[in-house]
């Protein structure tokens, strides 16, 4: 299991460091954050937590 969150992990982040950039330039140029970007970032953020909380033994409740 740890395998297959890995990967579904490094893939999703990739895709959360893309947002992360189209984020950083939208605040630049609106001074605003955009909402749907922001979701995204944290709903990877939080799968990304509670993964490596299950991984690292300090919970039983699987992440999926």
């Amino acid at each position: 299991m740890a395998f297959v969150l890995g990967i579904v992990i490094g893939v999703w982040g990739i895709w959360a460091g893309i947002c992360w950039c189209l984020q950083f330039f939208i605040i630049l140029v609106t001074g605003r954050r955009n909402k749907q970007l922001h979701e995204q970032i944290q709903k990877w953020f939080e799968f990304y937590v509670k993964s490596y909380e299950y991984l690292y033994l300090l919970t039983d409740k699987r992440p999926l």
